[in-house]
């Protein structure tokens, strides 16, 4: 036999009821992200093709990352350190790992997470030096399995990249529910300035342009197997000729990826 809520007092009791319900969980979130920075975590990665913006840091080929991060004092500030192997890239001189050193800080303010930091990639056994810095800052908010995130990297001029470079984009995540899996969905836009058009080719091989990725992982405790589809508008007649422009790596890719999370 079915129920129904026909008096007034039955339905305002039951939207009481949801709304209730919903602001307990964006009120939980927060603070369950929140410790979520005040603890160390260790994650190791191996993918198909270390893609970094639509185009391809690791020569087209597997790549394995490990990454470290470690909070300071528990006031939302934090250091991460994390080593990628490249296969000696042409896009970076020949180098056969990454090295990238973040110090950042997160600060919550209800469901609304914003964040900033600066970070350097570092290239040891490169042909010449072809490391440089890069500043960053983004917001994010999260309720229940959905999660979106908007950012900008911004690395100032420096000779290594051949003038300055500016990164804006956004993703968004949202968890399937009662299943382990995950949609992903992110786009950006590469621009800037450039004083010598070789170096800054390895930023941005065709000029400014966008990138995009459509992807879905499945979680299972701490391990992570993920597959993306990564793109750009980039155009093969519009690749510099640079020998770090790498300007077979810049086209559109099926990534496989598995990964452990602790």
């Amino acid at each position: 036999m079915r129920t129904r809520c026909s008096a007034p007092g039955a339905k305002s009791r039951l939207f009481l009821l949801v709304g209730s319900a919903l602001l307990s969980v964006a009120a939980a979130l927060p603070a369950r992200a929140q410790s979520e920075t005040e603890r160390s975590t260790l994650s190791v990665e191996l993918t198909t093709d270390d893609r970094e913006r639509g185009i391809s840091w690791s020569d087209g080929d597997v790549s394995l990352r490990g990454t470290a991060t470690i909070p300071l004092g528990g006031q939302g500030f934090s250091v991460t350190g994390s080593v990628a192997t490249l296969n000696d890239s042409p896009r970076h001189g020949g180098a056969a790992v990454g090295i990238d050193l973040a110090a950042s800080y997160a600060q919550y303010l209800g469901p609304v997470r914003l964040d900033g930091g600066v970070t350097g990639h570092f290239f040891p056994g490169s042909d010449r030096a072809l490391s440089y810095l890069e500043l960053g800052g983004g917001a994010g908010f999260a309720l229940g399995p959905v999660q979106l995130d908007g950012f900008a990297r911004y690395a100032p001029k420096q000779s290594a990249i051949g003038g300055d470079n500016f990164y804006i984009g956004a993703e968004g995540r949202m968890g399937i529910p009662v299943t382990p899996f995950t949609v992903i969905a992110g786009i950006g836009r590469s621009s800037g300035n450039v004083d010598n058009t070789l170096r800054a080719a390895r930023l941005r091989p065709g000029g400014n342009y966008m990138d995009w990725r459509l992807g879905v992982e499945h979680v299972t405790g701490p391990s992570v197997i993920g597959i993306d589809y990564v793109d750009t508008d980039i155009s093969d007649r519009a690749i510099v000729d640079s020998p770090y422009a790498d300007g077979r790596n810049a086209d559109s890719r099926l990534l496989a990826r598995v990964g452990l999370n602790f």
